[in-house]
């Protein structure tokens, strides 16, 4: 998987290469809206799986909410070194990071986990591996698990224009890196294939000026 995204897993490297290794100090996310999510997706939730997990946050997030085994997965090595660092200095939970793609799930026990997370990953995918990625976690969560799904935002005809970004095929989309860009109601449909849908939140961040989508879904 990790040959197919070369470019967009060099520009991560020099992200998290520069991030700095401090973890959380409490469960607030800064964000309302997901801070509610996060505190749904952690209730009587043991163990909690993050694919593209980057530096961690959404994992240490949860560990502060009292979830106690985490896993982490990101094709950046550079983020799993810093997630590694950070991890250090958390007094809650433990955690184990690995640099990988959908392939790394094949390691874990069918219905084995707690709640998985995919925050802004399935819509950076290549269509076929984003799918693969959503049956891989309905097979790795324990019956009743539950899954937080965010999204990018949806971008309309005239923004592709208006911003020059190329269309790789269909609604696959580089945007600098790569973007799926099915609107909500496609999107619910994908994922009613595997999950059963609890909630549908829209998450605005100002200090970004843009709202991500979010979907918490059931086993």
């Amino acid at each position: 998987m990790s040959d197919r995204y070369g470019r967009c897993v060099r520009q991560w490297d020099v992200i998290f290469g520069a991030e700095p290794a401090k973890v959380p100090g409490d469960p607030s996310s800064g964000n309302e809206t997901l801070d509610i999510a996060l505190d749904w997706l952690c209730a009587d939730t043991e163990s909690a799986l993050d694919f593209g997990c980057g530096n961690g946050t959404m994992l240490f997030l949860c560990a502060l909410r009292k979830t106690k085994y985490h896993i982490g997965i990101d094709l950046s090595q550079k983020a799993i070194e810093n997630a590694e660092k950070r991890a250090k200095s958390m007094t809650a939970g433990t955690f184990s990071f690995a640099r990988g793609g959908v392939e790394e799930l094949e390691r874990i026990q069918s219905g084995s986990t707690d709640a998985v997370i995919l925050s802004n990953i399935v819509d950076n995918l290549y269509p076929d591996d984003a799918l693969l990625l959503l049956s891989e976690c309905k097979r790795i969560l324990k019956p009743n698990g539950k899954a937080l799904i965010k999204l990018n935002p949806y971008l309309t005809q005239q923004q592709i224009k208006d911003w020059d970004i190329h269309i790789i095929e269909g609604n696959l989309l580089d945007d600098g890196l790569l973007l799926w860009n099915n609107t909500t109601e496609a999107w619910r449909k994908i994922f009613e294939r595997y999950f059963r849908i609890e909630r549908y939140e829209e998450i605005y961040y100002p200090e970004h000026e843009q709202t991500n989508r979010l979907f918490l879904v059931g086993k």
